[in-house]
């Protein structure tokens, strides 16, 4: 099987892909934190409420 050659183009093309999945993840990240440390300080967690997301 032949290896596919990828233009500059191809190559700019797919960092710019890259770095917006990127964005969209780290966007997603960041609400999802949010909203379950709110919920564990709702529910009484204290301090472990700024970790317990990432448990999560």
């Amino acid at each position: 099987m032949a290896a596919i050659q990828l233009t500059r183009t191809h190559r700019i093309l797919i960092g710019i892909v890259v770095a917006g999945a990127a964005v969209i993840a780290a966007i997603g990240f960041a609400g999802s934190y949010a909203a379950v440390r709110a919920l564990a300080e709702q529910k009484g967690f204290g301090n472990f409420s700024l970790v317990f997301p990432i448990g999560i």
